[in-house]
């Protein structure tokens, strides 16, 4: 199974959206879900003490702006396991630019998580969100990266960011299909110009 495209993004029109945990809150090595060998593999350690104040993964059958699947940051006062689905609410974005490239980050709680407490971002105790800010403004200090930290943006921005990226998965997907008909007739062909004959 491959996490990326084979789980779907929601169940129940967008209610909820599935994350895979890829960085538990509180550790300080950086994986990556390698979709070719669909394996986690670790990208790096950070610097120092530094460590994830938050649970780090991605949004599944997304394609975000940097060409990887849409960043989702999951807030839960423990951590989660590397590996993990967790169906989560959506309560709004970071603006996150890396290299020149957008590289948001959908800030989400757990399906468990009261909904009457957790509705939008601004429910979010504001010294969190000032520590989660903080960490992307440094965590790449040692790297040659250059790195710019936007402002937290409401649910609704997040939920349209999150469809596009759905809408960006399903091109791919599309494009992908076409390919491998144009490649299976092209094989074919190139049979019959053989004088082998095809199967039925």
């Amino acid at each position: 199974m491959n996490l990326v495209d084979d789980i779907p993004i929601t169940d129940d029109g967008y209610d909820h959206v599935n994350c895979i945990i890829e960085i538990p809150k509180g550790t300080n090595t950086k994986y990556e879900y390698d979709e070719n060998l669909n394996i986690f593999k670790l990208d790096r350690c950070l610097v120092s003490s530094l460590q994830y104040p938050i649970n780090y993964g991605f949004v599944p059958q997304t394609i975000a702006l940097d060409d990887d699947p849409l960043d989702v940051l999951v807030f839960n006062h423990d951590p989660i396991d590397r590996g993990s689905l967790v169906s989560c609410r959506i309560l709004g974005v970071l603006g996150f630019v890396d290299g020149g490239r957008v590289d948001n980050k959908i800030i989400a709680v757990p399906h468990w998580s009261p909904s009457e407490k957790y509705k939008t971002v601004s429910d979010i105790e504001s010294s969190h969100l000032k520590i989660y800010r903080q960490f992307f403004k440094i965590y790449k200090i040692d790297r040659d990266s250059e790195t710019r930290v936007g402002d937290w943006r409401s649910r609704n921005v997040a939920l349209q960011i999150t469809q596009d990226s759905h809408e960006r998965w399903l091109e791919a997907k599309q494009t992908k299909i076409q390919a491998r008909e144009w490649s299976d007739k092209n094989f074919w062909q190139k049979i019959h110009d053989s004088d082998h004959v095809q199967p039925d």
